[in-house]
C-alpha cells in the first residue's frame, strides 16, 4: 500500500507547462481549470490542520514549495482520473470504503490518520480523492504487470503512460508556482538559485 502511495506522489511529481494566461487561474488541464481560491484552501486546511498537531519531528513543506505540492497534487488528480477514464478503469465505492479500511488499519488506527495526513501535506478534506488516486494507479500497475512486465519496469510504464497524458492535456501553470522542466517532468520554482547570485 505504501509503495503505491509512495509511487503516486513520484510518478507525477509536477507535471506541468509555464504560463498561465489567467492569473486567477492556478492551472488550466485541458478545458478545465483549477483556480488560486482551490490551492489556497487546501494550504489554509493543511496549516489549520498542523496547528493541532505535534510536527517539531516532521520536515514539512511551507511557503511556496508548499504551493507547488499543493497545485501538483491537484493536478496529478486529474492526470489519473483522465488516465483512468481512457483505460476504462471503474473505482467504485465499496472500493473506497474497502481501502481506506486497509489504509487506517496499516497507519495504527483512525486517531492516527491526522499525523499522517500532516506529515504527508495532504488535506484531511482530499482523502478520498487519494484513496481514489492511490486505487487507480494500482489497478494501471496491474496491467502492466499482466501484460508480462516485472514490477519495476511495470512501474516505469505507468510513470510514462503518466507523462504522456500531461502532454496530450496541453496542462498550463500560473508562472507563479514554477516552471516546467521538460527533462525532468518536474514542477521547479522559477529561481532554481532561491535568489543566489552566481558567477
Amino acid at each position: 500500500m505504501k509503495r503505491f502511495m509512495a509511487a503516486a506522489l513520484i510518478l507525477i511529481s509536477g507535471l506541468f507547462l509555464s504560463g498561465c494566461s489567467n492569473m486567477g487561474s492556478a492551472a488550466t488541464i485541458g478545458g478545465t481549470e483549477i483556480s488560486m481560491k482551490i490551492v489556497e484552501d487546501s494550504i489554509a486546511e493543511i496549516l489549520a490542520e498542523r496547528a493541532k498537531t505535534d510536527t517539531s519531528q516532521m520536515q514539512l513543506e511551507t511557503g511556496d514549495a508548499l504551493n507547488r505540492s499543493q497545485l501538483q497534487f491537484l493536478i496529478t488528480n486529474k492526470i489519473i482520473e483522465e488516465l483512468a477514464i481512457e483505460d476504462k478503469i471503474t473505482i467504485t465505492q465499496a472500493e473506497v470504503d474497502s481501502y481506506r479500511v486497509t489504509v487506517i488499519k496499516n497507519v495504527g488506527g483512525e486517531a492516527s490518520l491526522p499525523n499522517v495526513l500532516v506529515n504527508a501535506t495532504l488535506a484531511p478534506s482530499n482523502i478520498v480523492d487519494i484513496l481514489r488516486r492511490d486505487l487507480i494507479i494500482t489497478k494501471l500497475s496491474q496491467a502492466a504487470v499482466s501484460s508480462g512486465l516485472s514490477e519495476a519496469d511495470a512501474n516505469a510504464a505507468v510513470q510514462q503512460l503518466v507523462i504522456e497524458k500531461a502532454k496530450s492535456l496541453k496542462i498550463v501553470i500560473n508562472p507563479k508556482f514554477g516552471k516546467w522542466n521538460d527533462l525532468t517532468a518536474q514542477i521547479e520554482a522559477a529561481d532554481a538559485t532561491n535568489g543566489a547570485v552566481t558567477p
